[in-house]
């Protein structure tokens, strides 16, 4: 017989503790170049997008504006039919100086520290004529990109002054300014029926005034400087892009793009007026569609 054959040893299994780790290779991670491409692909999206959301911004704001100033002359049109047809009373505040006498508006805008700056009351009370017109919302009477605040009134924490619009001086009744070149010849509508030249789709009577050029509530345009030649009396805001909320005599509001760099001067936070122009379209703009004598 064949010696049996002996079966080779069993190895024995190693407890689970004493088991070799196998190695693993550790997570990768980014480089420094790499980082830096990420950044500068960031860098790069945000260059691009950065100039579209502040256009989106501006038209939003635009938008406003132009929503607010229609509803300032829906308002002005409905106190027009309530009173047998005379346009509200217009004062010039730095001539007539009281809130005894009413106005569509009163108080100064300036860059002190004077309370009508930021007093709702300018607006709201019996003295200003529109304010139940208007539902006495005072938001409308301020551009929403007119938030400008001086050097005088940062300290006091305001965020920006009560009002950006101004009516027409050469619309309604009420104490003028009696200076030049107005002393002889400055005219305005009193009722509907005296605007005829222009009519009242072209006849403006609200519009932005520039930060450094407004005080009272009124803006004053030479009807006669339909050429473009003379004065801005008070330079008009350009806030929207170079452009501002316009209302109109029929009710309507447009946004009006300027063409000249006079008319967008830089905000500098010093009263800014009477600028000697030739042969300006802005001003004459102006000028064609300010109310004047037939």
């Amino acid at each position: 017989m064949n010696p049996k054959r002996a079966k080779p040893p069993v190895p024995r299994r190693q407890p689970a503790h004493s088991r070799p780790v196998p190695l693993t290779h550790s997570k990768r991670t980014f480089t420094l170049i790499e980082l830096l491409v990420v950044i500068a692909i960031i860098a790069i999206l945000a260059a691009m997008l950065l100039p579209a959301l502040a256009r989106a911004k501006q038209k939003a704001q635009a938008v406003t504006c132009l929503n607010n100033n229609k509803q300032l002359g829906l308002a002005w049109v409905m106190y027009t039919g309530d009173n047998n047809d005379h346009l509200v009373l217009n004062q010039d505040w730095a001539v007539a100086g009281s809130p005894s006498l009413p106005s569509w508006a009163y108080g100064l805008v300036s860059w002190n520290i004077n309370p009508d700056n930021t007093n709702t009351l300018c607006l709201t009370d019996d003295n200003a004529l529109l304010g139940n017109y208007t539902a006495k919302s005072t938001g409308i009477y301020a551009c929403p990109s007119a938030n400008y605040i001086g050097p005088q009134q940062r300290p006091r924490g305001w965020s920006k002054r009560l009002r950006s619009v101004a009516m027409n001086g050469a619309v309604g009744d009420g104490r003028k300014y009696n200076g030049l070149p107005f002393s002889s010849s400055y005219w305005w509508a009193r009722k509907t029926s005296d605007l005829n030249t222009p009519g009242p789709a072209e006849s403006w009577v609200f519009i932005d005034e520039h930060p450094d050029s407004i005080d009272d509530g009124i803006l004053y345009t030479d009807a006669g400087a339909t050429n473009g030649t003379g004065q801005f009396t008070e330079l008009p805001s350009g806030e929207h892009g170079g452009a501002c909320g316009v209302a109109f005599a029929d009710g309507h509001s447009e946004i009006h793009k300027w063409k000249t760099s006079v008319t967008l001067l830089k905000v500098s936070y010093t009263l800014v007026q009477r600028v000697d122009v030739t042969q300006n379209p802005d001003l004459a703009w102006l000028a064609n569609r300010t109310p004047r004598r037939q």
